[in-house]
């Protein structure tokens, strides 16, 4: 399967961080809470009485970078399962051997195994695929080695660590479950991640004109559609322009169609940068483009296609020199569908081919 890389899938990756983010906390907050439960209770684990206030350090300092370089999330993410995993091992080796700074007993134990998940779940929420299925493997391995070794060799090891030798067990049989489940959840998560992706991809290919790169044809109607009925409800003005580059024919027939669709990307490019923001810029075919100006009135779009208009004239074109364009400008009615709009428009712009080219007319 091929894998998409979480950082090309840049609203995926700022999810990630935030869960990081507060995966960090969360642990500071856990360790804080069984620090502060088991002091007053008197069950503070020699381990513990360093282990805690260093986790606390580590996730504390790796809370402040990814805040201040969110870049270093990979780093981040390494050292906190590292972390984790290494107090682990150590702890489960104190079980295992009965050594002097773990106090073995039902609580020690329980807690132990109630808390050693969240170690593959971490690393297969945090990491990629492979990386997580490598660590969790290491450290089943890890456990399941140092259980061996224990068994071989249990008629010398310590009284109390053979009581914890069918908890043990019990943890070599079961913990390549969580792996299994962890591994298939993880599948999935990554084929949502890539039909999502995948469909956004085509959704901007059907959204956007795939020579200019701004709305196309389709979204632009379904635009007009839905922002006229707004504008009836909303009793508020509409105003769409109808633009035709000048002589374009010319163009493609002096300097070829490659050129030809130059100006076209320069054109549209200049567009956008002159447009609002709030304004709908898409190609309406060929050499024809429109604009959908939102709650814009006559007025105000004339004085918009004039500046247009201006600064059109200090626009130079590779080769070809300047380009000229007319614009056609309708503002809707309330007795306007989507089509008599359009063709009050078209019919200014049409107007304006007659009288002269690179003007503007305005429907009555």
């Amino acid at each position: 399967m091929k894998r998409t890389p979480l950082k090309s899938l840049q609203p995926f990756y700022v999810l990630k961080l935030r869960l990081m983010k507060a995966v960090l906390i969360s642990g500071i907050i856990a360790i804080v809470g069984v620090w502060c439960v088991e002091f007053i209770k008197g069950h503070v684990n020699p381990i513990d009485r360093i282990a805690y206030p260093t986790m606390i350090a580590i996730f504390a300092i790796c809370s402040v970078l990814l805040q201040l370089r969110p870049q270093v999330l990979g780093i981040v993410e390494s050292l906190t399962i590292s972390t984790y995993a290494a107090y682990c091992f150590i702890y489960l080796q104190g079980i295992i051997w009965g050594l002097p700074f773990v106090v073995i007993d039902l609580y020690t134990v329980a807690s132990f195994l109630q808390w050693l998940p969240i170690l593959y779940v971490s690393a297969f929420i945090l990491l990629e695929i492979p990386n997580a299925i490598i660590a969790s493997v290491l450290f089943y391995l890890s456990i399941l080695c140092s259980c061996i070794l224990f068994w071989i060799t249990k008629s010398s090891a310590n009284d109390i660590s053979n009581k914890v030798s069918s908890t043990l067990t019990g943890v070599c049989f079961t913990h390549p479950i969580y792996i299994v489940l962890l591994f298939g959840i993880a599948l999935l998560k990554q084929q949502l991640v890539q039909t999502n992706t995948h469909a956004d991809n085509m959704t901007v290919v059907a959204t956007t004109d795939y020579l200019t790169g701004i709305t196309s044809r389709r979204f632009a109607s379904q635009s007009l559609d839905h922002l006229l009925e707004v504008a009836k409800t909303e009793n508020s003005y509409l105003t769409i322009f109808i633009l035709d580059i000048d002589h374009f024919k010319c163009v493609n027939d002096n300097y070829g169609h490659d050129m030809g669709d130059r100006v076209l990307i320069t054109l549209a490019n200049f567009l956008r940068n002159n447009l609002r923001s709030s304004d709908i810029l898409g190609r309406w075919g060929g050499e024809e483009f429109i604009a959908i100006l939102p709650k814009t009135e006559a007025q105000t779009a004339i004085h918009l296609a004039e500046r247009l208009r201006e600064r059109n004239a200090e626009l130079i074109h590779e080769k070809v020199g300047h380009v000229t364009f007319s614009i056609g400008i309708a503002t809707a009615r309330p007795e306007d569908t989507t089509d008599s709009l359009f063709k009050r428009a078209d019919a200014s712009l049409y107007q304006a081919k007659q009288n002269g080219r690179n003007r503007f007319e305005i429907a009555a």
